[in-house]
């Protein structure tokens, strides 16, 4: 759709069903929400403002700045990077094309964190693998708000780091913080509270069919290796092998490669209880490890609407499903 030269937009409601019909025009899958993204980026607006405002006059300069930005992503450039932002967990997180976008899927394993993390009241540690933009460790600093946390993050990458540890800081500038730049955990020791990682896990095949956007994000934080699970395992491996002990490990993974990691995870922490969790779409998309009583764990996310239909007591060895569904693997 060629972009007009002239604009007869006049209100912020014209503005965003315009915006809305180009995006839609080309191709971009939610073009409701980045169209509103954008409008309110032009305008320096949050949403009840923007909702507020639909009546409200659009300036020729303001016109100007959403024209380019439309401009730039009908080349599937994602609008994160158009931004320089990405919202996680309510709060505004600064990204570029040297780390992964943020994914709303992942704000499940911080609720999953959060809920096992939200009484602490010890002086614990918690290390997070790949820490890329450093939304993770840093939407925990910010909720859990608490001196006794101190957080090691780790990364391949040092341009990661210096991202992170602005974003980390930003939202809570007195979080305990020890960046490292490192290859997944070699050679780290200590005890942990929790170990968080959201690695690579796509694989050979599945790098071959990516959408044109996914190919503008750093494939070091997308390629998993040829299986997709190689950099998990590395870091299950290495988790056995050195001289770290933890409470809790919560893993993102590729939901194709669940029975792979479940063998290995039951063979090296055989102590453990294992769990996995669906994400939005249904989609095995975490894998939980901890030493926590499992009926303590599950009464935790009672505000699933089927809670009610689980069995009140704990059977060891059952699958539990709900509508959260955490699945309880033998």
């Amino acid at each position: 759709m060629p972009m007009n030269k002239k604009w007869t937009i006049l209100n912020i409601n014209k503005l965003l069903l315009k915006n809305k019909s180009r995006l839609e025009y080309y191709k971009i899958e939610e073009a409701q929400l980045e169209s509103e993204l954008i409008v309110m980026h032009v305008l320096n607006l949050n949403k009840s403002d923007l909702l507020l405002n639909l009546q409200k006059n659009v300036t020729e300069s303001e016109l100007k700045k959403n024209d380019d930005i439309i401009k730039i992503r009908q080349k599937n450039i994602p609008l994160a990077y158009i931004l320089k932002y990405q919202y996680f967990y309510n709060a505004k997180f600064y990204v570029d094309n040297k780390v992964l976008i943020p994914r709303q899927e992942t704000e499940i394993l911080v609720e999953i964190c959060l809920s096992i993390l939200e009484n602490t009241k010890s002086k614990v540690k918690i290390l997070e693998i790949g820490t890329g933009s450093g939304i993770i460790t840093g939407t925990l600093s910010q909720i859990l708000n608490t001196k006794n946390i101190e957080y090691i993050a780790t990364d391949i990458s040092i341009e990661s780091l210096k991202i992170a540890k602005n974003n980390i800081l930003k939202v809570n500038k007195n979080t305990k913080l020890n960046l490292i730049n490192n290859d997944l955990i070699n050679g780290l020791k200590g005890e942990f509270k929790f170990i968080i990682s959201n690695p690579p896990y796509l694989s050979t095949e599945d790098m071959k069919t990516i959408n044109k956007e996914l190919k503008s994000e750093p494939v070091k934080a997308l390629y998993g290796g040829e299986k997709g699970y190689e950099i998990t395992e590395k870091i299950l491996k290495q988790l056995s092998e050195f001289e770290i002990l933890f409470e809790n490990l919560i893993l993102e993974i590729n939901p194709s490669n669940k029975t792979y990691l479940l063998k290995m995870i039951k063979q090296l922490f055989s102590d453990y209880f294992r769990y996995v969790i669906k994400d939005y779409n249904g989609n095995d998309r975490f894998i939980l490890l901890t030493k926590n009583n499992p009926t303590r764990f599950l009464n935790q996310f009672n505000y699933c609407p089927n809670w009610k239909n689980l069995p009140s007591v704990f059977i060891e060895g059952a699958t539990i499903i709900c509508a959260l569904c955490i699945s309880l693997m033998e």
